[in-house]
Order: structure tokens, then sequence, then C-alpha cells
């Protein structure tokens, strides 16, 4: 395992997982944004169904709001986050499964998935044409895909814009968050982003690089789209082939 590889798992597990979940995550751009990835991917009946970076697991539960039934595999790099993803009531039960592996090496043979999305991952990986590539290639012809790219260096208008907005967060079952409460969270937010802000971006991408990057790889039918919560590239698209 490479020392990036290394230090990146060392801050999710300790930092970013922890506290997700009780700051970005409740926040009402972020739950509408789930819900608008579920939609993009076109999911139903018993798609299988490929979450690369699943984190603490909240793709889960937009992902089998819209389709109960779907088989559901999700990858990450973080011990933590797969568990507390498994704790996750969208975790438990069949047709749910978790597995520890890099983006950038899938261990899965070609064309064995449905449906892939990858959200606010290739920010955090050293080689994200490499990770793309592996997830247009477990894609089956005919399967959609959403990804999002980075599209500008992470600094204080990202901190500022999601921290002001915490304020008028809300909690899973839609009731406005207390001012109180509200305050906390922007400090706790502001621990988990903080060296998110300060670390060296790997790669950022233009708009403009993005179809050139993915349609040697199959991809057509690509929209992209502005992701309102960390203003990455957010991509959808179609694999070639199928019916």
């Amino acid at each position: 395992m490479s020392l990036w590889l290394r230090l990146t798992r060392a801050y999710f597990d300790a930092v970013y997982n922890p506290l997700y979940d009780s700051t970005t995550a409740r926040l009402s751009r972020y739950v509408d944004s789930q819900k608008e990835l579920a939609a993009r991917l076109r999911v139903e009946g018993r798609h299988s169904v490929l979450c690369i970076g699943l984190g603490t697991g909240n793709e889960l539960t937009s992902l089998r709001a819209r389709a109960p039934d779907l088989d559901i595999l999700g990858v990450d790099v973080s011990p933590a986050a797969l568990a507390r993803a498994r704790r996750k009531p969208a975790g438990e039960g069949q047709g749910t499964a978790f597995a520890l592996m890099d983006a950038q090496q899938l261990a899965f043979r070609d064309a064995c998935f449905d449906r892939v999305l990858c959200y606010h991952v290739t920010d955090f990986l050293r080689g994200p044409a490499t990770a793309t590539a592996e997830m247009m290639r477990v894609l089956r012809p005919g399967g959609h895909f959403v990804i999002s790219f980075p599209a500008r260096s992470e600094g204080l208008g990202l901190g500022t814009s999601l921290l002001a907005h915490g304020l008028r967060s809300r909690g899973p079952n839609g009731a406005s968050v207390g001012r109180v409460r509200g305050v906390t969270a922007l400090l706790l937010g502001g621990l988990i982003y903080l060296p998110l802000m300060l670390r060296p971006r790997p790669v950022i991408f233009a708009a403009g690089q993005l179809e050139p990057l993915l349609r040697p790889l199959g991809a057509r039918e690509c929209i992209i789209e502005s992701d309102p919560v960390y203003r990455d590239h957010l991509v959808s698209g179609v694999k070639n082939g199928g019916g």
C-alpha cells in the first residue's frame, strides 16, 4: 500500500468518517443531492450497482429508497467507513455487500455491473484517470454511470459554503435543526474540512477535459453538471453497447 493511500485511510478513519454523518450528511443540500444521484443513475429492479468510495453508506439509503431490490456492492479504502455503512438499515440484509478496495485497482471482471456510482472520490486519488478507466471497465455495455471530478482547488470558498449552509440544515426526517445544534455542526464541519482545504489537490479537471477522458473508455450521452455540495463536475452517461 502506498504512503498516500495509508495517509488517506488514516485521515478518513480517524477524523472524516466519525463526524461525517452528524455534519455534512445532515445538510439539506446534501440530502437532496443524494436523491438526485440515484435519479441520474436510473436504477430499477434488481440492477447490480457498484458504489465506489461508499464512505459511511448514505448512497445505500438513497438508492434503496428508489429501488428496494437492488444488488449493491460498496467499496472503500476505509475499514471504519464500511463498518458504519454496515450498521445502517439500508446496509443490512441480503442484496448488500462490502469490500475494502482501492478505486484504482478494482478486483472485478470486466462488464459485471449494471450501474456505477462514484461521488466525491476522485478528489482524493493520485490517479483519477486510472480509476475512471477501471470504473468503465467493470460497467456493462448499456450501463449507466455517475462520476464526480474535482473542478477547482478546495479552499475557503468551499468550506464557507458548506459551513454557512449548516445553519439551514435539517435532520433525516426533514425537520429544521436548531441554531445551537447548527453552530455545533459548523464547528465539527470545520474540523472535517480544514485538512481538505489545506491539502494539495492531485488533479483538477476543466469541463472540456471530461468527454475526451470518458469517450475513449466507451462513454456516450455524457451530461456534465455542477455538484451543489462539493462544487465538483458531476458527469452522468451510458457505456456503449447493450440494448
